[in-house]
This record gives C-alpha cells, structure tokens and sequence, in this order.
C-alpha cells in the first residue's frame, strides 16, 4: 500500500455505496442479523454514502481506536455504534490492532428518513475496511471480495448486504431460490428488458429522523401475532417477484410492489406497540398516484421504506409522463424530490 503525503496517514481508502429499496420488504431478524424471511431490493444510483476511511499510528491502548464524521462534524453516536462493529468483528479487521482509523462520511440524501441510510453506510463502510484488509494481506479484489464485505456490512446493517450489488439483489434463505443465503445477497441476473433501467422518484414527505428506529421495528416482529404468516408469505413473494422480473409481468410486479409496502407498515401497525410512520402527504400522494395509473394507463407504483416517504417505481420509457406528473400533481404532497434509478452498486473513488 501506498502511504499519502500526510506523513502520520498510513493509507487511506473511499467507497461510494448506495441504498436500496426492498420491493419484499425484510421485516423481523434473528440474533447476529439473520433475516426471518427472505427480501429482494432494487439498488439505487443517486441516493448514497460516501466513506473515506484513513489509518494512522495507534496513540491508545483501545481495542479499536476510531473517529467518526458525518459531514465535517463528529459523530459520536454513529461513532460508538461503527466501533462496536468494529469490534465485534475484528478477526476480518487485524490491521485495526495496530492503527486507528478516522472515518469521514456524507450522504446524498437526508439522513435516519426511512432511505436506508444505514443500508448504505455500512455498505460503504464494510468496503473500506475489507479494502484495508486485503490490501495488507496482498490479496486482489474480485468477486469473492464482494461476497465477503455483502457478510461484513449484513452484521452492521441487514439491509446493507444487499447495497453491494448492482440492480436487483436477495438475501435470505428460500427454498425456491438456488444459492440463496442468510449470511449474504445475491445478485438477481434473470432481468426482463421491462426492469432493466428502472426509475425510482423517491418523495421525500418527511426529512426529520424517524421517531421508531428500524432496530426497534424488527424487534417488535419477536411477539407479533402475524409474524408467521408474515415471514411465510415474504418468503412466497421473494420467489414470486422473481420469476415476474423474468418474465416481465409489469402488473403482477405492480400488485406484489404496493401490497408488500402497506403490509410492512400494517406489521408495525399491528405491533403490540403499535406505531404509525405514514404522514398525510404520504396517504395523499399514494391516493393521486393510483388515479393517475388508472386514467393515463401508465405501469407506475409506489413502495415504502420503514418512513413516510414514497418511493414511485417506473420504467424509463415512461419518465417524462411520470415526472411530469410528479412535479406539476404532487408537489403539495413531498418537500423535495429525488429522481433516481437502478444503480450499478459500489463504487472505489480516489482518495
């Protein structure tokens, strides 16, 4: 490796990693972030975090010495958790005996607002670090390398396992599904030209931090009275979008979509502490959307994240109708708009 012209850097390393969104959403977890069902996402281009990791001399007898940036501030709270994974999973980190390591951050879109934030952060974050790792041990990356850091950042975030890989991603054990896992994704390849290059119009109706964290959420699946349906039928509808993504059954992708959305947010709505993290301008948005779909005769739908903002999925032939839409109908519904699309995964930058 190659020391910076900073004489007390050592090395220093910057991923770009986006989010995902799960059209089958991954709702309940078992210990050591182990999926109760299976999940499969789109992964996404304009919405993602960026980590620039440094290593330097030790100047503490900490078992993990780090500092944390999130967008030029420290970030202790984030900070504490990253250690802690850092930590906890050491034995894929060795180098962090002997250095610190300073992390600076920044996210392309708000922060702790239901856009898998974390899904991305600790996508990025798993990169640099595995980047750090096979570096010191001369070890070239390839695919191999990927399927490793899908593991490391599944144990800092679930959902980030499925950010390391471009377009279409699973994750979770399936009976249905060859070489599916619970310890890591895998990239879903069998794509219909009616899903290849998928938009996605992400309305952003609320931008402070969710008031139930995605942590808590899964937690209150343990007792929930559906729960065992719930996993079955994800499971069900894992296998299902699939064989529609084969395919090209745009009305089938359409009804699985919108259905998966409210049925994760009726889990929480059922929870035995239930909770609410729709907005007004999420229920408004979804009502315009489907009037629109029903009268232009346009393959559009809506999902949701573990928040309020509406995700509004279409193919790119249709943009200009669909944008069009969005920008002169429901502009009285978001505060800001971010147009996105199927993203091509991680991505090295220079540091």
């Amino acid at each position: 490796m190659e020391n910076t012209t900073q004489s007390n850097t050592i090395t220093k390393v910057k991923w770009r990693c986006p989010s995902n969104i799960a059209i089958v959403k991954y709702w309940g977890k078992k210990p050591i972030q182990i999926p109760c069902n299976s999940s499969l996402s789109l992964t996404l281009s304009n919405s993602y975090t960026e980590v620039e990791a440094e290593l330097t001399e030790k100047t503490t007898d900490q078992k993990v010495e780090m500092t944390y940036y999130f967008e030029g501030e420290i970030s202790d709270l984030f900070g504490r958790k990253v250690a802690k994974y850092l930590e906890d999973n050491i034995e894929s980190f060795p180098f962090l005996n002997d250095y610190a390591v300073t992390m600076r951050s920044m996210n392309s879109f708000p922060h702790s607002a239901g856009i898998a934030s974390s899904a991305s952060a600790f996508g990025a974050i798993a990169l640099a670090v595995l980047d750090f790792s096979y570096a010191f041990a001369n070890k070239e990356r390839n695919d191999s390398f990927f399927q490793e850091a899908s593991n490391l950042a599944r144990l800092g975030s679930g959902s980030a396992c499925r950010s390391i890989f471009p377009s279409y991603a699973m994750w979770g054990e399936n009976d249905q599904i060859e070489n599916s896992s619970n310890e890591k994704a895998i990239e879903v390849t069998d794509i219909h030209p009616n899903f290849q290059n998928m938009k996605d119009a992400i309305l952003i109706v609320e931008d402070e931090p969710k008031k139930v964290s995605s942590t808590i959420g899964h937690g209150l699946m343990n007792n929930h009275p559906y729960a065992e349906a719930r996993f079955n039928q994800a499971n069900e509808r894992t296998a299902k979008l699939v064989e529609i993504l084969k395919s090209g059954d745009i009305e089938s992708f359409i009804q699985l979509s919108e259905s998966e959305a409210l049925t994760l947010h009726a889990m929480m709505m059922t929870s035995s502490e239930y909770y609410l993290l729709v907005k007004p301008g999420t229920i408004q948005a979804i009502e315009k959307l489907m009037q629109f779909r029903l009268e232009c005769l346009v393959p559009v739908c809506f999902t949701l994240d573990a928040g309020p903002n509406l995700h509004v999925l279409y193919p790119a032939k249709y943009a200009e109708k669909v944008e069009d839409f969005i920008n002169n109908e429901l502009t009285d519904t978001y505060k800001k708009v971010i147009f996105d699309h199927e993203g091509n995964g991680p991505t090295k930058l220079e540091a």
